[in-house]
């Protein structure tokens, strides 16, 4: 009685199910790993002497303050077109003062020794894109 009458040649059609590729998080959307400080990196490429005139292979930074961009300014800006720019000279003061080695030893670092410390630091001198 509850049968619904078919029609010869017609086809029963059965419901699609679509599911979504499955989309992989941006970079700006994936969970940001959280750093925990103080941040240490080693020195690749050559040692660099402390205050003390010990030749040391890693440069540990301390976490960075408000007080530090006062002092030394944002090392670290974005243009116009959206591309992340490091003011190398503010860059060289503020990895100076977080390392507390001095700027005389800094000047002494191989340049990817020095670019792998700027590229560290760099995330923590720019806006979160959560708060625009």
């Amino acid at each position: 009685m509850n049968d619904i009458p078919r029609k010869e040649g017609f086809i029963e059609e059965k419901p699609v199910v679509v599911t979504e590729p499955a989309i992989e998080p941006s970079p700006a959307e994936a969970p940001q790993v959280v750093e925990l400080w103080p941040i240490v990196v080693k020195l690749l490429h050559k040692s660099v002497r402390n205050n003390a005139g010990i030749m040391v292979k890693e440069l540990t930074f301390r976490e960075p303050t408000g007080g530090d961009i006062n002092r030394y300014g944002n090392p670290v800006r974005v243009n116009q077109d959206g591309d992340v720019v490091i003011d190398e000279r503010k860059m060289h003061f503020m990895m100076a003062a977080l390392s507390g080695i001095l700027p005389p030893f800094i000047e002494q670092l191989d340049p990817r020794d020095w670019n792998s410390c700027a590229y560290r630091l760099r995330g923590f001198f720019l806006p979160d894109p959560q708060a625009w």
